[in-house]
């Protein structure tokens, strides 16, 4: 089926509504349309929705004419006149509260699309909030056995450094040992140095 594309401005004027009222329309998805690159507000109608509602225009149209003309013909007689004036405001007054019936309904359309929107937002909000808790609860945990993880790394250093310490005591500990079994060979040495001197010096007199 063949689509039509009016503005805006143009389905407002074929169907007495406010500009204003047809964009709310759109917002609530109660219309086919939207705001195109151009800046300007369509309406998008099947061919079938478009020629009826020329045809209840012009409907509209020959009615206020046939109501116009009647308004004409009372105005030949000062009653007539004031009667006719009386009820082309009368008429005024009832487009008037007609249109904005409609603009009225449309923005509680759109308030009620708002609300729903409102209403999704708040609970992806909470439920946005919810998972920041569970990851703000297993970040603590983490905290908690980082911490404890430390507190093990800084014990087991200390019983490192407390090792390493002993083992410096235990080393220098040899290495006076050491020096001491050195001492003690060399004057070892240095005594059976002296016998055997002595020993020679008695196989030479002999």
């Amino acid at each position: 089926m063949e689509n039509v594309k009016l503005k805006a401005s143009e389905y407002a004027t074929l169907n007495n509504l406010s500009l204003n009222t047809v964009k709310n329309r759109i917002r609530a998805g109660l219309l086919r349309g939207g705001k195109e690159e151009d800046g300007i507000w369509y309406v998008y109608l099947t061919q079938e929705e478009f020629d009826y509602l020329k045809s209840l225009k012009e409907a509209n149209e020959e009615r206020e004419r046939k109501t116009q003309e009647g308004l004409e013909s009372l105005k030949s007689t000062l009653e007539g006149s004031l009667i006719a004036t009386y009820m082309s405001a009368l008429m005024q007054k009832e487009q008037q509260k007609e249109q904005l019936l409609h603009e009225l309904s449309s923005l509680y359309t759109l308030l009620a699309i708002k609300e729903k929107e409102m209403e999704f937002l708040l609970k992806e909000l909470e439920r946005t909030k919810s998972r920041c808790d569970e990851k703000e609860k297993e970040n603590q945990e983490l905290r908690e056995m980082l911490a404890k993880e430390e507190e093990k790394t800084k014990q087991l250093q200390e019983a490192l450094r407390e090792k390493e310490y002993i083992l410096s005591q235990k080393e220098l500990e040899i290495q006076r040992t050491i020096l001491e079994k050195d001492r003690e060979l060399l004057s070892k040495e240095m005594e059976l140095s002296s016998l055997r001197m002595e020993l020679q010096k008695i196989k030479k007199e002999e």
